[in-house]
């Protein structure tokens, strides 16, 4: 098993408060869980990053609360109509969509760096959100604990198919990449100290490549129209709201989605099943 421990309070040894980082990884387990939101409690309070942490600045854990203003922000919407009530499967799209823009259309438009935890399985959520922060021009960084060979058994009949996919992985989303293996769960703390400091490294080398600016973040104009609308969205539902959780402000973002959704501009990516 592989043991975490919230990282003890550590006084800033810089400030980069000017530089925002979205963190994605895979986040369905304990170990994730603990593993995400420890390294970047490190980055914010060793390094003095800004960290967009979904487990902890999103919405997820929040569903019951947001089902129930979606309840009543929709009855208010359709005041004419006493009997105007959404479906559970309305309400779940709803919640994913929030969530999917809040996400792609707000924390990583809003970030100067993507940080992607890549060690195996790899997440295909993370994949995506990698592949979204490089279509924006922003400075994408993976980070990997892993010590199983990222080629696998050279003997493995697929072993040229695997390092085919993650020579183009490192090649064309990465514009840094950290590999530190945590082995030993008595030092997995100061372990994850270390993985943090090499991650301050190579965001100071992005930094001084001129991959982004410290004063502003700059996103590049996907030419997609779905990918347009991703970030039109992004902006529509959460301007000028800055805390996210407060009660009046998360009923305004709910109102939002709705006003969204009754025009039927919901653009959640969509799944083809094929019959043969």
């Amino acid at each position: 098993m592989f043991f975490l421990y919230p990282p003890m309070a550590t006084p800033v040894v810089c400030s980069n408060s000017s530089i925002y980082i979205y963190s994605t990884a895979a986040l369905f387990n304990c170990r994730e869980l603990l593993c995400n939101i420890s390294l970047n409690e490190i980055l914010e309070s060793k390094y003095g990053y800004k960290c967009y942490i979904p487990q902890r600045d999103g919405f997820e854990g929040h569903n019951q609360f947001i089902k129930l203003l979606l309840k009543k922000e929709y009855k208010k919407l359709n005041d004419t109509n006493n009997n105007a009530e959404l479906t559970e499967e309305e309400i779940t799209t709803c919640i994913q969509y929030l969530i999917y823009i809040l996400d792609m259309g707000y924390f990583i438009p809003n970030a100067h760096v993507v940080l992607g935890h890549i060690d195996e399985p790899m997440d295909e959520g993370v994949v995506i959100e990698l592949a979204w922060g490089r279509t924006l021009g922003k400075a994408v960084i993976g980070w990997r604990t892993d010590i199983r060979s990222v080629f696998g058994d050279m003997t493995h009949s697929l072993k040229g198919r695997r390092k085919t996919l993650v020579l183009v992985i490192l090649t064309f989303f990465f514009h840094s990449f950290v590999k530190t293996f945590i082995v030993n769960t008595k030092e997995a703390t100061s372990q994850l100290y270390a993985v943090a400091e090499s991650i301050h490294e190579a965001i100071t080398a992005c930094e001084v490549e001129g991959k982004f600016s410290a004063s502003s973040t700059v996103s590049l104009q996907p030419s997609s129209l779905l990918q347009q609308q991703l970030l039109n969205h992004g902006k529509i539902i959460f301007d000028g709201i800055t805390n996210f959780h407060a009660e009046n402000n998360l009923r305004l973002i709910v109102r939002r989605l709705l006003t969204l959704k009754q025009q039927g501009l919901f653009c959640l990516p969509t799944i083809i099943n094929k019959h043969h």
